[in-house]
């Protein structure tokens, strides 16, 4: 009998299967997996120094499934090559026409959804996921896109982080994430924290049953961006705790607003809409109207830092 070395169609263990979902570095134009190579050989091939190029693997887990994509930020402008079958799509998204990016980590499972303008003018969006393991290989993407860090004394930027101490009692996780989001020397303007929104829908024998109508999210105004942080809606509540793993950051230069307005639903809550100067896009974010106040505070604050 055979053993599994042997056997080229011996199952994968457990461990093997975890790290074939793991990004990776191509060193190389010859590291390239070959079904690439046609697509990016006027880019990649003969360039010294050879740029930073990562395979992201096909990822299948919380209920979704991506594709394979060959990454790599050159000459001002991420790059990306999405493998389909034996077929190969091929886009690429200057610096400064991305609008909005998404990163997303749940256990194990991480995204991150670039949008923006195609450099042949066309208004799209790319989402690839890794392994959480591998986040580090992903995130020097991630701060070219956001605003480079700027050197500052470590009390000032204390006094920056402690502007979301008084989540600690109430949202501790969303003022960690908080912190996580900002980058060094930027200045924080405001936030608003929404908890959930829960309406009774009915009661059966004195108990009474909720539909959450809007997960828990925070909303951020820096001097450079606006960062809305909330939990995923794919994800289930912690049982008795109320709480989701994982979080979704997004991030939105400013030089993307072009204006906000917020509105008063029939339901009773209040939307802020975000209005973007690319392709007339709009980001919606829902709050109680016990926050009309705040809110209203967020967005004159949100237009004054563009210019309105």
């Amino acid at each position: 009998m055979s053993s599994n070395v042997e056997n080229p169609f011996a199952e994968l263990t457990g461990a093997k299967q975890t790290m074939s979902s793991w990004a990776r570095v191509i060193e190389s134009y010859e590291d390239i997996p070959e079904i690439y190579k046609n697509s990016c050989k006027p880019l990649l091939q003969g360039r010294s120094p050879f740029p930073y190029v990562v395979l992201a693997p096909a990822v299948s887990d919380y209920k979704q499934k991506n594709t394979e994509k060959l990454l790599s930020e050159m000459d001002g402008a991420f790059h990306v090559w999405e493998r389909t079958g034996k077929q190969m799509v091929f886009a690429a998204y200057p610096l400064k026409t991305i609008y909005s990016l998404e990163v997303g980590s749940v256990l194990l499972f991480s995204w991150l959804t670039i949008s923006g303008q195609t450099s042949e003018g066309v208004t799209d969006s790319v989402t690839i996921s890794f392994n959480t393991a591998t986040r580090r290989f992903l995130s020097p993407f991630i701060d070219h896109m956001r605003p480079s860090p700027v050197v500052v004394n470590e009390a000032d930027w204390q006094t920056e982080l402690a502007k979301f101490d008084h989540l600690s009692s109430s949202e501790f996780k969303f003022m960690n994430y908080a912190r996580e989001s900002l980058v060094r020397g930027g200045k924080v303007i405001c936030s608003l924290m929404q908890p959930r929104i829960r309406r009774n829908i009915f009661t059966l024998f004195g108990q009474k049953f909720y539909r959450t109508m809007v997960l828990s999210h925070l909303a951020l105004l820096t001097d450079k961006e606006a960062i809305f942080i909330r939990d995923d809606e794919r994800t289930a509540e912690i049982q008795g705790r109320g709480e989701r793993y994982g979080g979704v950051w997004q991030y939105v230069p400013l030089r993307s607003i072009s204006s906000s307005e917020i509105t008063e639903s029939e339901n009773g809550l209040l939307t802020l809409s975000i209005k973007l100067s690319i392709a007339d896009q709009q980001l919606d974010k829902i709050f109680e109207t016990s926050s009309k106040k705040e809110l209203e505070d967020f967005q004159r604050k949100l237009n004054q830092a563009i210019g309105k």
